[in-house]
């Protein structure tokens, strides 16, 4: 029997065939300044690239624009230095573009002079561990959802059953059953409420929801918002400071601003103890207004914070749940915020220190015609008398109109004015109504604005081509003040 001693030499190529021959993980080595010096059969698996690809280029390759932006393969290397080794787990990307989720260990190599020498990188792919992962969390959050939403139904159910049959008791008198339709009627409202929230929150999710856009002011729809939940501000007594210093005008959907404002308010109420205080500031500063809304409740832990906006997302509350909801009111706020270009955020101290809810805007950059509350309307048609009969009679019915009499000049004006509806016709010489459309769907200033497409031309094709085009509906000429109303929600009185 032959025994077979290993030299130096076979050992520094067994464990280079050891290296090389592993697929699962990356295993590749950087020289101090990052740059990627080796590369084995795994990193070539993983990240796509062949060795002759990405040897002699910098490892920052890997990582998202924004993780190269913020610094962070820098970061990585210099905590690796400071303490030997550094693990991370994030987003990287592939050579094909693509992400995966990386568990990542970055191991500093030292000579015996304690001299930096380089690197070595070991990258394993977690995207199917993530994915069950949050697999299997979504299926608990959901599970508690449904759970949570079977209790907020069963809560109205229950009185209403019982008002029904008190209302059909022979015994009941008319003071009894007036009763008894009050409670049918206010837990009905409350039983909408919720469908409601679920509704708002499949519709924006699915991108189905559109803002009907226009100059609003918003002190009257802080003041709408303030009277939709003074009923339980007064029922527990809680102190209401409201100030506003400015009366901001934004673009925005007036109807959402106010569910927007609404749900912060309730929000307020619900998880302030009685008798405290609600404090409510509107003002503007460097191009955007501001809504405050500080409440001196329950808090919110540190924990928390991070997730208040996602969607199912509450602390935890008592069995009874006495403040109710479905944790859906700030996720639907964030969204509709977001959708108005604007920005929400919270702060809380922690438990029992109360919250601060901020709500930021863009302020209304357009050139105003006619009162904030009156809606604008820009023409586009190169035919004089057809656009300047159609801003007479918008004009007499009270809306503020401005003409274009070609797409340039249209397109120019709406830019400047940023109107509510543009009347657009199709046939203008030069650039044509779809060119136009497309240029005002590129411009995020004019995001949500109406577009109706004015045309002679009325097939289906000609439809299909002006919605393609970014146009909300496509009329046929002649047009009437009844027919653009019926079409257009912005010009309903």
């Amino acid at each position: 029997m032959t025994i077979r001693t290993h030299t130096s030499g076979d050992k520094d190529e067994l464990f280079r065939l050891l290296v090389d021959r592993v697929k699962d993980y990356a295993i590749f080595g950087l020289d101090p300044a990052g740059i990627v010096v080796s590369w084995n059969t795994g990193a070539e698996h993983i990240k796509g690239y062949k060795a002759g690809e990405i040897i002699g280029h910098h490892f920052s390759r890997f990582y998202p624009e924004e993780a190269i932006r913020s610094g962070w393969p820098q970061t990585e290397l210099a905590e690796a230095t400071r303490l030997g080794r550094f693990e991370d787990e994030g987003w990287r990307i592939r050579k094909d573009g693509s992400r995966f989720w990386a568990n990542v260990v970055i191991t500093a190599l030292f000579d015996d002079d304690g001299v930096l020498r380089g690197f070595a990188k070991v990258t394993r792919d977690l995207t199917e561990r993530q994915r069950v992962e949050r697999i299997e969390a979504d299926a608990r959050i959901m599970g508690e959802f449904v759970a949570m939403l079977a209790h907020e139904l069963r809560n109205p159910l229950a009185p209403i059953r019982n008002a029904v049959a008190v209302v059909r008791h022979r015994h009941a008198d008319p003071q009894t059953a007036a009763w008894a339709w009050d409670v049918i009627d206010r837990q009905s409202r409350h039983m909408s409420a919720l469908v409601d929230d679920l509704l708002d929150v499949s519709r924006i999710s699915r991108g189905l929801v559109r803002l009907e856009r226009r100059r609003v002011r918003l002190k009257p729809v802080l003041d709408a918002a303030i009277e939709t939940v003074r009923p339980s501000v007064a029922n527990k007594q809680h102190g209401l400071d409201v100030r506003c210093d400015d009366d901001p005008v934004v673009r925005g959907d007036r109807t959402r601003l106010i569910q927007v404002f609404t749900n912060l308010l309730s929000n307020a109420c619900k998880y302030t103890p009685a008798g405290g205080t609600i404090t409510v500031e509107l003002d503007s500063h460097e191009g955007q207004s501001r809504l405050r809304v500080s409440d001196t409740g329950v808090g919110i832990p540190s924990d928390l914070l991070p997730r208040i906006f996602d969607l199912f997302t509450q602390d935890k509350r008592a069995l009874d749940r006495s403040e109710g909801g479905l944790g859906l009111g700030l996720a639907i706020a964030k969204q509709l915020v977001e959708m108005h270009h604007g920005k929400i955020a919270v702060e809380s101290a922690g438990r029992g220190c109360g919250s601060t809810f901020t709500v930021t805007l863009p302020l209304f950059r357009g050139g105003l015609v006619g009162a904030v509350d009156t809606v604008s309307v820009l023409i586009i048609d190169d035919n004089r008398d057809a656009a300047v009969t159609l801003q007479t009679m918008l004009t007499l019915e009270g809306y503020a109109c401005d003409v274009a009499y070609d797409g340039e000049t249209g397109l120019e004006r709406a830019r400047e004015m940023l109107p509510d509806v543009i009347l657009l016709d199709i046939g203008l010489p030069g650039m044509d109504g779809y060119a136009v459309a497309r240029e005002i769907r590129r411009n995020p200033d004019l995001d949500g604005v109406m577009v109706a497409a004015l045309t002679g031309y009325s097939t289906d094709s000609d439809e299909r081509r002006a919605i393609d085009a970014g146009c909300n509906l496509h009329l046929t000429k002649p047009v009437t003040i009844e027919d653009l109303r019926r079409a257009l929600p912005a010009l309903e009185h």
